[in-house]
């Protein structure tokens, strides 16, 4: 990586950590946009694989040094940190606007179905329970939850916000 690129990775990773740990201390832990996504797809458009992987990883991990740390802090670094690096593979690459919003709200989605699988999982569900409750919770709580809906709407808003800063990236020719 250039010098750039390392310094691009710092500020996309002090953002995501930054950002999310805001959202946590002034909001709490509703789940309503996932922050480090967000910056790891940007990291992965911008720098590449290496940088998008870095980012999605290390907005995870750092917030929760301060939020609380548990197996699931490994789980959705991982997983952040892999889409940031497929991200990477579409360095450079002319998307249509439609095509980006679907890939970014697949890229949420797949986020959540993996994480939320490995989180029961690791409390003990089967894979196929561990699977169905975690689908099931993206639309109706399950296990405490209080919030409908909460996988969608989390979706839409990261892709939202995601296309907004792609779209401000783009016209200031970064």
């Amino acid at each position: 990586m250039s010098t750039r690129e390392i310094a691009l990775v710092a500020i996309l990773s002090s953002l995501a950590t930054t950002l999310r740990l805001l959202k946590n201390l002034t909001l709490g832990p509703l789940q309503f946009i996932n922050i480090p996504l967000i910056f790891a797809i940007l990291a992965g458009r911008l720098i590449g694989a290496l940088g998008g992987g870095i980012v999605g990883a290390t907005g995870f991990l750092l917030t929760d040094l301060f939020l609380g740390f548990g197996p699931w802090s490994l789980v959705n670094a991982s997983v952040n940190g892999v889409i940031g690096s497929v991200w990477g593979l579409l360095k450079g690459k002319k998307i249509t606007p439609l095509v980006l919003a679907a890939c970014i709200y697949l890229s949420a989605l797949s986020y959540d179905i993996i994480s939320s699988t490995a989180f029961y999982l690791i409390f003990g569900l089967n894979l196929r329970s561990a699977l169905l409750t975690g689908l099931i919770g993206l639309f109706i709580p399950v296990y405490g939850g209080g919030l409908i809906g909460v996988g969608p709407i989390t979706e839409l808003s990261t892709t939202v916000v995601t296309l907004g800063l792609i779209r401000a990236i783009k016209r200031i020719n970064f």
